[in-house]
């Protein structure tokens, strides 16, 4: 423990250490110094964003049975999916049912030109081919499908409302960066594909937005200490391939822009001030010579964003559409306690009824009520 050595041994030694680490700073600050930063306008435009309900927000549980709401919903209201899913059935089987009875999932399917679901994602594959028990156990597991069945929905939602463009002007906003793990290396270039053609017959711009990333974690500092982002207005710079590529431990797949991801990473301050926001923000190639005026429509939906200022307001409005609100968990509890009922004993009802009603069984979890 601290208390039991020689303080200033220890700050000697973190000294010494920090001293070999600083080089590593001063280099980053070299690359960041070169880097060109460009001021933005406003401009109007039609933007929608689609989001699924975040993991383990959106659940019912009466141990041992758990089951998970999941939503998703776009910014202006629009529901694409909704679902009770089972924590501990059969990944595969509930996979099945899905693909086979959700629109957008089917849609999707058939437009990337798949014979079946298990073409899209990792979460079916032959025993043989995986020789680590470990692994086909997480694979297989329905927790880690349904986050997987999160991602592969939002894109299916994207690419819904990508050929639905409701304006002269329309950006669709991806909640997350323009690449993904959850869609196979293979396939990912027929999604890219999709929205491509989506932009070219019905002009809908499409870029991915998130709250972080490790490559804006491993320049803030650099960034900073050399003010790059000391700009009254809003503004944004393009952060190199090579200079990203610093960022992850293993890069390979990210930065390949044939594989799971199709955007040129930007740092983007969507609002005034010289401290406001800054958000990692992917626009896809065929968006490049057209950024800044992208990003002077991106930075009108921030404008009045609340209640984080600088986050576009149409991805704050979907999370709020995704994610259930008081009234409605309170709705899903009660369907839960009637679905209890129709297939219970009957000498069991009251029993269940008063576990509940005493507050020890059911729990509800949500964005306003913790979880």
């Amino acid at each position: 423990m601290l208390a039991t050595q020689n303080l200033q041994e220890l700050q000697d030694n973190l000294k010494e250490a920090l001293a070999i680490e600083k080089v590593n700073l001063d280099c980053l600050r070299e690359k960041v110094r070169q880097l060109q930063v460009v001021e933005l306008g406003y401009r109007q435009c039609y933007a929608v964003a689609p989001v699924a309900t975040d993991g383990g927000e959106n659940n019912l549980s009466l141990e041992p049975m758990n089951v998970e709401i999941v939503r998703v919903a776009d910014s202006d209201g629009h529901v694409h999916f909704q679902g009770f899913l089972p924590l501990t059935g059969n990944a595969i089987e509930i996979a099945e049912r899905l693909y086979q009875g959700v629109p957008i999932l089917s849609r999707l399917i058939k437009e990337l030109g798949l014979p079946n679901w298990q073409e899209l994602s990792y979460l079916d594959f032959k025993v043989e081919e995986k020789t680590d028990p470990d692994a086909i156990l997480a694979i297989s597991d329905t927790r880690r499908f349904i986050k997987t069945l999160r991602d592969i929905l939002e894109w299916a939602a994207l690419v819904e409302l990508a050929f639905q463009s409701g304006g002269p002007v329309f950006l669709l906003l991806r909640d997350g960066l323009l690449r993904t793990k959850f869609i196979k290396k293979q396939i990912f270039p027929k999604l890219i594909n999709i929205f491509r053609r989506a932009y070219d017959t019905r002009g809908a711009m499409i870029v991915g937005v998130a709250k972080r990333s490790k490559a804006l974690n491993y320049l803030s500092l650099a960034l900073t200490l050399e003010g790059i982002f000391d700009h009254r207005a809003p503004c944004f710079t393009e952060v190199p391939a090579d200079l990203e590529r610093e960022a992850y431990t293993w890069a390979r797949t990210w930065m390949d822009m044939e594989g799971q991801c199709f955007g040129h990473l930007h740092l983007v301050k969507l609002v005034e001030g010289r401290d406001a926001l800054v958000l990692p923000v992917d626009v896809p190639e065929w968006l490049m010579p057209r950024r800044k005026e992208v990003f002077e429509y991106l930075a009108e939906t921030a404008k009045s964003s609340f209640p984080v200022l600088g986050y576009p307001y149409p991805l704050v409005k979907a999370h709020e559409n995704a994610n259930l609100s008081g009234l409605e968990i309170g709705i899903t509890g009660d369907l839960m306690t009637r679905a209890l009922m129709d297939w219970v004993d009957p000498n069991d009802k009251e029993k269940i009824l008063r576990h509940i009603t005493l507050g020890r069984g059911l729990i509800m979890g949500g964005g306003y009520h913790g979880g």
